[in-house]
């Protein structure tokens, strides 16, 4: 009898202790279950406690409404009303089960050549799904978490449509899933697509134009050889014309075979253009400069020009003119007699050159002729009038048309004979010593005519 009695007392105490222990986990796991740092947990609890406390302030301001006549009511409901907005701003707004989704929507791109040899598109892709299927998992966990809960302890914190909403919304992640995993497919048939009908044909035309290029560059060597050893001369602007047709030919084979994708290439040049005209708008001048020399004739291989640099002009033959700039041989700068130097260097002026700055060109006018001057200061008694039927005479004999004009000098101690004349410019210090010479024996020689000094300048 002592032994039953022990017996029911064990099984008794066993029975409390059970159901104490089961009381306390269910009261902690209900404590705890919306605690967790499953993020769609967080994010439910946060969305849901969010419009509980909206709910609340519009019953509190309804009821404050109704109590306007009652100080001590008004002053609750005052200080509940702060107390719902102060916990209002604890929560995010935004935050819901569609902004944690909204992520993983992917629009297939139309394929480039960059992103079809770095496959960009399938690495975003490929991370997007890696992040979705973890996403997945977290969100079946939360969902078998509060059914389990609800299921243990259907009158706990966890109710029949906190499980609904979960359920529901499975759907969601399923779908996105999905739409992810038809993304992936619809972008590799693209990849595929894109090799196919455009990468093979792109590699085509380059290997044509290459080879377009190359043989180009084979015919004009020839061309040039046979210049140089048949004809003796070179014609640089046969050269450049069909230079010209060639780059003119290899623009249009382009554009007819890349025709379905014009207004593409236009809107795609157009942006480019844009940027390389700020990028590269001394070059693209030098481009046009070159083009406009080669239609309007203004300059020639072999003119004589003078260019003006600042205070300072540099006198040269053009030996040649390419896309960028001018070849020029520097000449002996006869502006001034006491300062002839021969200096022989090669200057290089971009073509550019002719739309910005002045420069003059010796051989566009009439067989090239130029205005030279000479200058003698004869003293002031002189016949100026046999001065001038000398000077004709000496002028006709060596078959220059002149012009004499006298002045008197700075100091105003003489009177200066300024003879101007016109000379081919190849010739221009040829003719100046043979003007300069015989004017000054004639002058030397003359009885009657006294010189008070002499100089040649131009």
């Amino acid at each position: 009898m002592k032994q039953l009695t022990t017996a029911l007392f064990f099984c008794l105490f066993f029975t409390i202790y059970s159901l104490a222990n089961e009381t306390e986990t269910s009261t902690k796991s209900s404590k705890d279950i919306w605690d967790s740092q499953n993020i769609w947990i967080k994010t439910y609890v946060n969305n849901k406690n969010y419009y509980t406390t909206i709910n609340n302030i519009v019953k509190t301001e309804q009821k404050l409404k109704h109590n306007l006549k009652n100080p001590q009511t008004l002053e609750k409901l005052n200080r509940r009303l702060e107390l719902y907005k102060s916990k209002l701003s604890l929560y995010e707004r935004n935050k819901s089960f569609e902004t944690l989704i909204s992520a993983y929507r992917f629009e297939v791109p139309t394929i480039t050549a960059y992103d079809y040899f770095y496959k960009s598109s399938l690495q975003r892709l490929t991370k997007d799904l890696d992040k979705l299927i973890v996403m997945k998992n977290e969100f079946n966990k939360a969902n078998s978490l509060l059914n389990n809960y609800y299921k243990k302890n259907p009158k706990g914190s966890v109710d029949i449509e906190d499980i609904r909403y979960f359920e529901e919304f499975s759907e969601n992640i399923n779908k996105t899933y999905s739409n992810l995993m038809e993304s992936k497919a619809e972008l590799q048939k693209r990849y595929e697509e894109y090799y196919h009908e455009k990468l093979q044909k792109h590699i085509t035309t380059f290997t044509i134009v290459l080879s377009l290029f190359i043989l180009y560059k084979i015919l004009m060597f020839i061309y040039k050889l046979i210049e140089r050893t048949l004809l003796k001369e070179r014609h640089e602007v046969y050269a450049k014309v069909i230079a010209i047709l060639f780059y003119l030919g290899l623009f249009l084979y382009i554009l007819v075979r890349y025709m379905e994708d014009f207004i593409y290439i236009i809107t795609f040049l157009s942006v480019v253009a844009a940027a390389l005209t700020i990028a590269l708008r001394e070059i693209i001048l030098n481009l046009v400069a070159a083009v406009y020399i080669f239609f309007s004739n203004m300059l020639r291989v072999g003119d004589r020009v003078m260019v003006q640099f600042e205070t300072k002009h540099t006198i040269g033959d053009i030996t040649d003119i390419s896309l960028m700039k001018l070849k020029l041989s520097e000449i002996e700068d006869y502006s001034n007699v006491k300062e002839v130097k021969s200096v022989g260097r090669t200057i290089y002026i971009p073509n550019s050159y002719v739309f910005t700055k002045v420069f003059y060109n010796y051989s566009r006018k009439k067989n090239g002729l130029v205005n030279d001057l000479v200058e003698f200061e004869f003293t002031p008694e002189n016949d100026f009038e046999e001065i001038r039927t000398l000077v004709k005479s000496i002028m006709d004999s060596l078959g220059f048309e002149y012009k004499l004009t006298f002045t008197i000098n700075s100091l105003k101690t003489g009177v200066v004979g300024l003879i101007s004349y016109q000379t081919n410019y190849k010739k221009i210090l040829e003719s100046r010593e043979r003007v300069s010479i015989e004017l000054l024996k004639a002058f030397t020689n003359s009885q009657t005519i006294k010189l008070k000094g002499s100089k040649a300048t131009s």
